[in-house]
């Protein structure tokens, strides 16, 4: 005689019956005859629909084996039910700003959700909205007390916003307070101070017990060199030793700082990434989810970096001026327009998504990363047959290049990537193929 045991779950917010049985190929061909039977990879074991009667459905249905139940049941009023663990709470919360209660809940109360006053489904965010009134509050309550659920009221925390407390990483012990206050009050960026600080707190590991303020200028050099020996910088990283230095002892020990006949490595010129209207065209056509979408068609829209798309909040949209508010490098910020189309694209997504603070969020509702930006990119690149590595600066470049062709003037393009210098713009009329194009090759002249 086999064994099955069982016992009562949720599962995906539906109340379902647990079979866990030694593996057997017959034993599973009957169980794959049970009304609705399915099996669970998270639970690891077969499941079906949970019923009233489903002691006496199992018990009918049984044919060489053994029901034994992990959990006895408890009589309670109305007949035998499920133990008291399975009085799942489901959350509902209440929007007095909206007006609105949003809930999530099990799939086979769909129907009767429906039937509620102003209900709406959001497909990516997952839950349902009704009106925020009495009538629906009661219907909430006959719907979900009856099938054994506690229902909890609570208030929505975007309606009381609290004072976020950014994680900022400890200072390093060895690098000095006034350091890091100047550079704040000197506004640079929190990537130029992270990175500062970081070399700065190596230089002093490595003279610990020296006395910083005299080193000797051949010491410093003495440094650098053996740095650029022994880690192999590269050469933006080579000029970021040599300004960190520079401004440590400016900042701190208020000593003019020389490059001590260092070569300053100078960056290579490169051409940007330019992806073709076609290619990023195929990137839109594939993508299927609305939050993948709306990320793509904003960095493509509105040529925005990596890191100014993640720290976009829902108060940076302005949708009946049909403009973004960016929050660029340096602390600057910069108005970009949105057209109709990708206005409409944020819409869908916001109705469906239901952001609260920043536009876009990971899982957890933890803010969305920059890598996963970047690998969401680079997978449609890939997906879409594109030769060339897709990043969301590839786009940006796809961004002011696609506009050059178009006509749109140099000093406007400039203003809305956010470039301090025209001379940073300028290299966008290097891969103009409008201009390219219209030059004709001398051989066009040749008889052959």
């Amino acid at each position: 005689m086999k064994t099955i045991y069982v016992e009562s779950v949720i599962h995906k917010n539906e109340k379902r019956i647990k079979l866990v049985f030694k593996f057997d190929p017959e034993l599973v061909k009957q169980i794959k005859q049970l009304s609705g039977a399915r099996w669970s990879q998270t639970l690891f074991c077969w499941h079906i629909p949970f019923r009233e009667d489903y002691l006496t459905y199992l018990a009918e249905q049984s044919g060489n084996f053994e029901i034994v139940y992990k959990e006895p049941p408890v009589q309670l009023r109305g007949g035998l039910k499920a133990s008291n663990i399975e009085r799942r709470k489901i959350n509902v919360i209440y929007n007095k700003r909206e007006g609105l209660y949003y809930i999530k809940i099990p799939f086979y109360k769909k129907d009767e959700i429906k039937k509620l006053e102003g209900a709406w489904w959001h497909p990516g965010a997952k839950v349902w909205s009704v009106y925020a009134n009495q009538e629906n509050r009661h219907q909430l309550k006959e719907i979900f007390e009856q099938s054994n659920y506690i229902l909890s009221f609570i208030k929505d925390e975007a309606d009381t916003p609290k004072k976020t407390i950014s994680k900022k990483k400890p200072i390093p012990e060895l690098v000095e307070k006034k350091f890091e206050d100047e550079m704040i009050i000197r506004n640079k960026s929190h990537r130029t101070i992270s990175t500062y600080k970081s070399l700065i707190n190596s230089f002093l590991n490595y003279f610990q017990g020296s006395k910083i303020k005299i080193l000797p200028a051949e010491k410093i050099r003495e440094y650098i060199l053996e740095r650029l020996d022994v880690d192999h910088y590269s050469r933006s990283y080579q000029n970021q030793l040599i300004n960190a230095l520079k401004r440590y002892y400016e900042y701190v020990h208020d000593r003019e700082f020389e490059d001590f006949d260092l070569p300053r490595p100078k960056k290579r010129q490169r051409l940007p990434n330019v992806i073709s209207r076609e290619d990023i065209q195929k990137m839109l056509d594939i993508t299927r989810n609305q939050k993948h979408k709306t990320i793509l068609s904003i960095l493509y829209g509105c040529g925005l970096r990596r890191n100014e798309i993640i720290e976009l909040k829902l108060q940076d949209i302005d949708l009946n001026a049909k403009t973004i508010t960016v929050h660029g490098k340096g602390d600057k910020y910069r108005i970009v327009p949105i057209g109709k189309k990708l206005e409409q694209q944020i819409i869908k997504f916001i109705k469906s998504y239901l952001p609260k603070q920043y536009l876009f969020n990971g899982q957890n509702g933890l803010q969305y990363t920059g890598s996963s930006i970047g690998k969401l990119v680079k997978e449609k690149g890939r997906i879409s047959g594109i030769k060339k590595t897709v990043t969301p600066h590839a786009l940006r470049h796809s961004f002011a290049t696609h506009l050059l062709e178009a006509g749109v003037d140099l000093r406007i393009i400039q203003k809305l990537l956010g470039h301090s210098s025209s001379k940073t713009t300028e290299i966008y009329t290097h891969v103009s193929r409008t201009s390219i194009l219209s030059i004709n090759s001398p051989l066009e002249d040749m008889d052959f």
